[in-house]
């Protein structure tokens, strides 16, 4: 005798085959791979950053006077790039040619640490605000960093590159403009404001600012969440992993000859009792 139970287990099975078909779909879209991309502003002294090639020329002047030759000229060194290919360009080239230089670049914590640096030049302190959180899960896809680096020059011009990574893995998301420092200035803070597009799901990230010796392409100070608190566990996820859910309530009213799914199923168990009767 066949069991009674059979048919209205093939029947909620296919009734809930729909809502297993709609997490599947949901949990491969989780979890597909993006293509990185950030949109970064740049601010300083409190309005948006727009270098001059003459005031840029005339901080170039300032700091091959001021620099040691060691900074300068040290082309056998490996994190130095040869100055020729940037020196007779312009602020634009420059940028390009860097943003180029470090795009869809990464690199680990160890790597990071391994890098000489001079001690002529630091980071004095960061400072991290989280802007945007668009479906208010706790994480942001906007967010923006501040860094003041300091010189023991006089004047010095210099360049940064803010990474965003976790499990102590880095990847380049902003390359700045070319900035200038005096000396050990409070005042001279430089602002990165970026929004996260694609390439972030949610999770923790730290995030890691390099700074680079504007003439000689050196870097030539860095800091990260395990020197600077402000820079590490920041919940932020990119705009494609938003969600904003509805909350609105729908009402269905039933008509004569409609049938629901609950009526459906009043009507298999009818069947499945007359059934145990008869037998």
């Amino acid at each position: 005798m066949k069991s009674p139970i059979q048919p209205l287990a093939k029947f909620c099975l296919l009734a809930l085959f729909p809502c297993s078909f709609i997490n599947t779909s949901y949990a491969e879209q989780a979890l597909s791979s993006d293509t990185v991309s950030v949109e970064s502003t740049e601010y300083r002294y409190g309005a948006v950053y727009s270098p001059t090639e003459t005031s840029t020329q005339a901080a170039i002047n300032g700091t091959i006077k001021t620099a040691p030759k060691s900074a300068i000229n040290d082309t056998e060194n490996s994190n130095v790039t040869k100055t020729g290919t940037l020196e007779s360009s312009s602020l634009a080239e420059k940028k390009a040619k860097r943003e180029s230089l470090f795009s869809g670049t990464s690199k680990s914590y160890a790597e990071a640490q391994s890098t000489t640096l001079l001690p002529d030049y630091w980071i004095y302190d960061s400072w991290v605000s989280l802007d945007t959180d668009i479906d208010y899960d706790g994480y942001y896809s906007e967010f923006t960093v501040e860094f003041d680096a300091d010189t023991a020059y006089d004047s010095a011009l210099v360049y940064g590159v803010i990474y965003l990574g976790r499990n102590d893995r880095y990847e380049a998301i902003h390359v700045t403009s070319e900035f200038v420092l005096y000396g050990e200035d409070s005042s001279d803070s430089f602002v990165v404001e970026s929004r996260l597009l694609s390439g972030f799901p949610a999770a923790d990230y730290d995030v890691l600012v390099e700074l680079y010796d504007a003439y000689s392409e050196q870097l030539v100070a860095f800091s990260d969440g395990y020197d600077d608190a402000d820079l590490a566990y920041l919940s932020l996820e990119s705009d494609n992993h938003e969600y904003i859910y509805d909350d609105t309530v729908i009402v269905v009213e039933e008509h004569g000859g409609s049938t629901t799914i609950f009526g459906l199923l009043f009507i298999a168990l009818t069947l499945v009792a007359r059934r145990v009767v008869r037998h």
